[in-house]
């Protein structure tokens, strides 16, 4: 007895003394590189004076490691600001009719807008907001990554609040719970496990974005391109120098942080989330494992901690909710709730001033001369990602299904999805012109697998997440009517886990779209390798704002045709016949 006694004290230190190193350690990081961030802009290396003056000395380990502190840092600044606008708008397309047909196709139409699209209009804003700081610069990276987390997080959220199941609602119902509280203590624990893969796909599409947001170019008062420290753009300037060493040692240095923060981080909480899960069976029986939530679930906060919590969640969950009662905001709401065919005439009458608006404005500024031939491309392109989308499903929803059918399984695999996932498509490049090299090869066959490399984890992650999510007790109807082959997964796994398909797809949609851009035009050193299609078009046209504004526009139009006419029934279908 005294032994056991012994090791549980053991175990309960040590869970706390990982629990405070942890979070010191985050501490430390971010201030850190925070004190670093507001900084003269004149303090940063340009692209000019890299390629003049510290050709040789660039590429040094001391360099190496900031880099990886300071990309670290911008992932969670990031993860956070896309947290807080998925909570809020997710909440706000469920909850109100009109906001959802403002927010949705919006939401649709952004994350298929290429990156470029976006820094092309804002990167002037943020450094203005900031001027002669690095905080302008750094604003625009964090940007980047928002763009890269936010929208797919908001869509689980969105999806997870439309199929919360009834008779959870009716219970919280009867215990007499409000909105506010229903969301907090049912709706969001019940989104969270999706929530939670999406944040992990979030993490790998994010360093997409890093490579090509961790650079900005501003007019001071001639053009220059600013570098921020960071790992995506020690890999773009190796990749510019083709020095294949360099371009090891920064997919090393990413390896490594992707490790670290899911050994310490994402494990723990995939864990924990497991208990979650709608069902009658033990988180035990299907969760995957983690030594450090193991620990961390036996470390002792000090008694002022623990009271200090208690109190916060208090007034969050209690006196926070009366407040808006008093005040009579929640009246408030429900009285705008029912102008809803107000709101609804407004919105389309100001979207069709704004679209007016536009369409006079772009017929001026547009490149329109080759529209036949940008027609052309458009139809290449499009059938590209469409062909790259099918192809990520075809391989990655049965690999999904059997990497989460075992826990042992899953905890190994996981973070070797997640790795490979958060490997840039330009790390790849090397490897195509290799190949080009050698076989001579003019096929173009590279354009499929680097789009892929954009699309096929969304697929992995949020077939994960849907497969996890089913109750154990449908697991079990299918061994009672001897579901097998087909038939289980068409009659069983498709309906089970569509709400979570449908996220899948619109999300690596959005990010073929992405994907083709760096796909359709390779660069390595001084040789380049293009196509004809869309992408190339933007990529190639990056300085000629016109015609990028052209390819963008285009592919903004090929989105908001498949928002009205695919995502949106999709939508309605799933929510009215795939729930529990």
């Amino acid at each position: 007895m005294m032994r056991l006694q012994e090791t549980k004290k053991r175990h309960s230190a040590a869970g706390t003394f990982v629990l405070l190193g942890i979070s010191m350690g985050l501490l430390v990081m971010v201030g850190w590189c925070v004190a670093r961030m507001d900084v003269p802009l004149g303090q940063l290396p340009t692209q000019h004076y890299l390629d003049t003056v510290r050709q040789g000395s660039y590429f040094t380990l001391a360099n190496l490691a900031e880099a990886s502190l300071r990309t670290t840092t911008r992932l969670f600044i990031g993860l956070i600001w896309s947290l807080l606008f998925s909570i809020i708008f997710g909440v706000l397309a469920a909850r109100c009719k009109p906001a959802r047909h403002v927010i949705l196709p919006l939401v649709n139409l952004l994350e298929s807008v290429p990156l470029l699209g976006f820094l092309t209009f804002t990167t002037a804003w943020f450094m203005g907001l900031f001027p002669n700081n690095v905080l302008g610069v750094e604003a625009v990276a964090t940007f980047g990554v928002f763009t890269a987390q936010a929208w797919n997080i908001m869509l689980s959220l969105y999806q997870s609040l439309r199929v919360t199941p009834h008779e959870l609602l009716e219970v919280t119902d009867q215990f007499g719970c409000n909105q506010w509280q229903r969301f907090w203590r049912l709706e969001l624990p019940y989104a969270t496990p999706g929530i939670l893969w999406n944040v992990v796909i979030s993490q790998s599409a994010a360093w997409f974005a890093l490579v090509a947001c961790e650079q900005a170019s501003v007019a001071v008062p001639r053009t220059e391109t600013f570098i921020l420290p960071g790992i995506g753009s020690y890999l773009q300037i190796a990749l510019d120098r083709s020095n294949f060493g360099a371009v090891l040692s920064a997919v090393a240095a990413m390896v490594i942080c992707v490790l670290v923060v899911n050994v310490l981080i994402f494990q723990p909480l995939i864990k924990a989330t497991a208990n979650y899960k709608y069902g009658t069976s033990s988180a035990e029986s299907f969760s995957p494992q983690s030594a450090i939530y193991d620990l961390l679930k036996g470390a002792k906060l000090p008694s002022d901690s623990q009271r200090l919590g208690r109190s916060i969640r208090t007034w969050w969950l209690f006196t926070l909710p009366q407040t808006w009662i008093m005040r009579q905001i929640t009246r408030t709401i429900r009285r705008l709730k029912r102008l809803a065919t107000l709101w609804t005439i407004l919105w389309y009458g100001v979207l069709t001033g704004l679209i007016t608006w536009l369409a006079v404005f772009l017929a001026g500024y547009l490149d329109w001369p080759k529209w036949q031939t940008l027609l052309d491309w458009t139809l290449l392109t499009t059938g590209r990602v469409v062909l790259a989308v099918i192809m990520s499903a075809v391989i990655f929803i049965p690999l999904a299904i059997w990497v989460a059918s075992t826990p042992t399984r899953l905890s190994r695999m996981q973070p070797i999805g997640q790795v490979v996932g958060s490997i840039p498509s330009d790390v790849y490049v090397p490897i195509v012109v290799v190949i080009i090299a050698v076989t001579g090869s003019s096929h173009q066959w590279w354009v499929l697998p680097l789009i892929m490399t954009g699309t096929q984890w969304y697929f992995f992650f949020n077939v994960i997440a849907g497969y996890l999510a089913i109750p154990n007790d449908i697991h079990e109807v299918t061994h009672v009517f001897h579901l097998t082959g087909w038939r289980w997964w068409i009659q069983f796994l498709i309906p089970s886990i569509f709400p979570y398909l449908i996220t899948a797809i619109i999300n690596a949609a959005g990010a073929a779209w992405n994907a083709d851009i760096a796909a359709e035009l390779i660069t390595w050193g001084t040789k380049t390798y293009a196509i004809s299609g869309l992408g190339a078009y933007v990529a190639k046209n990056v300085d000629n704002k016109p015609a990028e504004a052209t390819g963008v526009l285009i592919i903004c139009g090929m989105v908001g045709l498949c928002v009205i006419f695919v995502w949106q029934p999709l939508y309605r279908f799933a929510e009215r016949r795939f729930h529990y």
